[in-house]
Formats: C-alpha cells, sequence, structure tokens
C-alpha cells in the first residue's frame, strides 16, 4: 500500500503546491526548537480522505547499557570457560552446583572402591576460539547453596583452590564439537569419603549429603583463552558417577550416580575484564554509554547483562502536524556491523524489548496491538545502505510511539535484551556510514 502512495506522491504534489508552502512553514518551527529534532517527511498521500506522510529524519539516541541483575539460577545452564573477545573484553564464566542422591546410597558391605568419575554432556554450543585447547577444573564448593535464594550473574561462593581432578587439568577438546561426553576423573579421597559415608548409613537423605559436599564449582585454567561451554543440568547421563565392584565379582562395575539434576541448585556467574576495549568506561549497572563513545557501535549480550537503548527524543514533535494524529506503522531497523559474526560468535535468535525509566531501568515488555510479548527475530537480508547482505532486527515501535504522541506513556526510551547466554551483537549506530540505524515512521492526520 504504501510503495504505490509513494509511487503517486509526486503527481499530487505538483496539483497541490499550496502544501509546500505549508509544510515549510511546521518544518522551520520544529527546527527553531532544537536543530537536531527536524522532521522532514514526504509529500501528502494520494488520498484526499486522510493525509499520509512518512519520516525517516527523527533524531535516534542509541546507547550501550549495562544491567547486572541477570539471574542465572532459574535455568537449566551449566558454563564454564574463558574467551577474550576483542569488542566485550575477556570473558570469565564458572559453575556452582549440588549433586543429588536419587535415592538412598546403601552399598553392600563388602564393595570395595575402584573411581569417582564428573560426567558433563555439553550440548554443542561453543562461544568463543574453538580452535584453541582448554582446561576444564573442578573444586569442591565450601559454601552451601541456599535453596530459596536466587543467583545471578555476579553471584560468587567460596571453594576450595585445590583441584579435584587429580590435580591437573582436562582437556575437553573444544575443537571437536562433536564431543558430547566429558569424563573428569575426580580425587580419590573424595570418592572413598562417599563410599564410606554410605557404608556407614549416612546418606540416605539430599540433607545429608550436602552437609558432607556442599557442591562442585567448574571454573576455567588460568591461562585459558579459548572457549566458553555449555551443559544443561537435566541432560540424561549428567552424573558425578562412584564406580565400585564386589569382592567376588571385580569385573563387574556397580555405578551409584549422584545425579546434576536432583541436585536442587546451580547457577553460573560470568564475568567480563573490559580493560583496553571500548567498552572500559562502563564500570557501574545501569550506566548508559552512547555509541558516539563506542565508534558508533551498540551491542547486546544476554549473559553479561549488555542491552541496547533506543531513544528518540522528538516525538512530540509530530503533534505539530495535528492534535489528531495515527502512527500507522514504526520500526527502528538495526544491522550489525559486518564482520562482528562468527560461527562461534553468534547473534541472539531473537530479542525482546522493554520499556525503559530515566534511570536505564527495565520495564515492562513492548508487544503489539495483539501481544504481550514479541520476539524480535534476527533475520538476514539484502542492506538498503549497502546492497549487500546482512543480518539485523526490525523492532516493530509504533504503539509505543502512538503512546508518546498521545501523552500516555513517557518518552524515555527502549531497552532491547537478549535472553541470559552468552551470545551476542554489535549493533550499527544512528551515525554509522554503513549499517546504521534507521527509524521509518508512516503516520495519518485527520
Amino acid at each position: 500500500m504504501w510503495t504505490k502512495d509513494r509511487a503517486r506522491r509526486a503527481a499530487r504534489w505538483l496539483r497541490a503546491g499550496h502544501w509546500l508552502l505549508g509544510l515549510l512553514g511546521l518544518l522551520w518551527a520544529c527546527a527553531a526548537c532544537d536543530p537536531v529534532g527536524n522532521i522532514t517527511v514526504d509529500a501528502p498521500a494520494t488520498s484526499s480522505a486522510s493525509n499520509a506522510y512518512y519520516v525517516d529524519t527523527l533524531t535516534v539516541r542509541v546507547a550501550t547499557v549495562w544491567h547486572d541483575s541477570v539471574l542465572t539460577s532459574g535455568g537449566d545452564n551449566l558454563l564454564v570457560g574463558r574467551y577474550h573477545d576483542p569488542r566485550l573484553g575477556t570473558i570469565t564464566a564458572r559453575s556452582y552446583f549440588q549433586v543429588g542422591l536419587g535415592a538412598a546410597y546403601s552399598p553392600a558391605t563388602d564393595e570395595m572402591y575402584d573411581s569417582l568419575v564428573l560426567v558433563l554432556k555439553p550440548d554443542g554450543y561453543r562461544y568463543g576460539d574453538t580452535t584453541q585447547l582448554q582446561s576444564l577444573e573442578v573444586h569442591r564448593l565450601r559454601d552451601a547453596l541456599v535453596a530459596t535464594k536466587n543467583y545471578y550473574v555476579f553471584s560468587q561462593l567460596g571453594y576450595d583452590a585445590a583441584l579435584l581432578n587429580q590435580g591437573r587439568s582436562t582437556r575437553p577438546l573444544a575443537v571437536r564439537p562433536s564431543v558430547r561426553n566429558l569424563r573428569l576423573r575426580l580425587a580419590d579421597a573424595l570418592g572413598r569419603e562417599l563410599l564410606a559415608a554410605g557404608l556407614a548409613g549416612n546418606l540416605t537423605t539430599d540433607a545429608e549429603l550436602t552437609s558432607r559436599l556442599a557442591g562442585l564449582v567448574l571454573t576455567p585454567g588460568a591461562a585459558d583463552d579459548a572457549a566458553l561451554l555449555r551443559t544443561q543440568v537435566s541432560t540424561e547421563g549428567g552424573a558425578l558417577n562412584l564406580y565400585t565392584h564386589s569382592p567376588t565379582d571385580p569385573a563387574t562395575v556397580i555405578t551409584k550416580a549422584f545425579t546434576l539434576a536432583s541436585g536442587g541448585k546451580h547457577f553460573y556467574q560470568v564475568a567480563a575484564d573490559r580493560t583496553g576495549t571500548l567498552l572500559a568506561p562502563l564500570s557501574t549497572s545501569l550506566q548508559a554509554l552512547d555509541v558516539a563513545r563506542t565508534a558508533q557501535e551498540a551491542y547486546i549480550d544476554g549473559a553479561l547483562g549488555l542491552e541496547t537503548k533506543v531513544e528518540i527524543p522528538y516525538l512530540a514533535d509530530l503533534r505539530s502536524f495535528g492534535s489528531r494524529l495515527t502512527i500507522v506503522q514504526a520500526t527502528v531497523s538495526l544491522e550489525a556491523v559486518p564482520g562482528s559474526a562468527t560461527r562461534y560468535l553468534t547473534p541472539p535468535g531473537s530479542l525482546a524489548a522493554y520499556l525503559s525509566t530515566r534511570a536505564n531501568q527495565q520495564g515492562a515488555a513492548v508487544g503489539s496491538s495483539t501481544t504481550a510479548a514479541l520476539a524480535i527475530p534476527y533475520q538476514t537480508g539484502i542492506s538498503n545502505l549497502t546492497g549487500l547482505e546482512t543480518g539485523g532486527y526490525a523492532v516493530p515501535v509504533t504503539d509505543y510511539c502512538q503512546a508518546v504522541v498521545d501523552r500516555t506513556l513517557d518518552n524515555n526510551g527502549l531497552l532491547l535484551a537478549a535472553a541470559a547466554s552468552p551470545e551476542r551483537v554489535v549493533l550499527g549506530g544512528p551515525k554509522r556510514a554503513e549499517n546504521r540505524l534507521k527509524l521509518g515512521l508512516y503516520f495519518l492526520t485527520h
């Protein structure tokens, strides 16, 4: 509809030259208020019953906002590793988790100890440089997790410095994404301790197990610069396996699986050292860093709590075209910066938009007129700016803009965020030469 409209506007404009003088007068009035907020519109629509306009010159302000309150104890994921991202800094992930009994552990009185092995099932997800070998270390948790407490990306608990995996690092071979089974041999002392407790009848409940073994911690090696690996606690086969045998049948392995899923509590911690990056000034939660200070790039990373704030400060100026104004469609188009995404530095599959407060706090989710919350998918296509294939997001802001124009909503902008996982996207700002942000807005006057 709009394409046909715009194709016939020139003819109508010539037939109604008096519109030009009136329109220029309105634009001059807007420009007198603030030069940055100038509004340029296309000629009126062909219909004499209504006047339709298209605006793509409204000022848009963009910044990266850091939210550190990312909940990580409410999901299924464990995350571990270290990777240096040239844009986001050195990212380190650790995981804290309990193990559960499943059923009371009552070994036979003659069972003999063989080994203790932590089995993890990576799901194929990798973030970072998968060509590098990396260490995966296991420690004993000192501070028990609290079942009623929420844990966030910044949370941490005390754990023993000594390694449980036999005093050496284990290589999980991130260079082979097909690997689905990591077996980490742990210290025999812990295995014998668990067997002795079972033989004494002291491992009949999860509480008894937790009082003896508060949990385990996965950490990367101190010198690692490779990738982040992910596993789920509910994955079948993931467990702390205690292997024993009967002296009368040494060839038959007896396995007691202390499961991860029934442990009940777990979380992962993610921290970023932004030293030497454009984001280094971002040091306080809820702080916003304008794209003018980050080379016209805005960043989103769910695990790190990085969000992109979009503001349209001069929306109210549209009322200069009439008090009865209907915004038919408004879309903010954001393109990914070329070269910022790779096979293992993938952009989020979708974003969510939230109302922002003046202090950059996240408010209600923004949807459309037919849905309360909207998933904004990552899509690829041909860029109107470069003519090259690129990826990005088209954020529908029709209802938001209408509410601001109607003065039923404060114009504090929107926050674009991803789910709490280490997927990041680098988006072009409004003054970038290529792959820049664009706002397109159609409205009617009555």
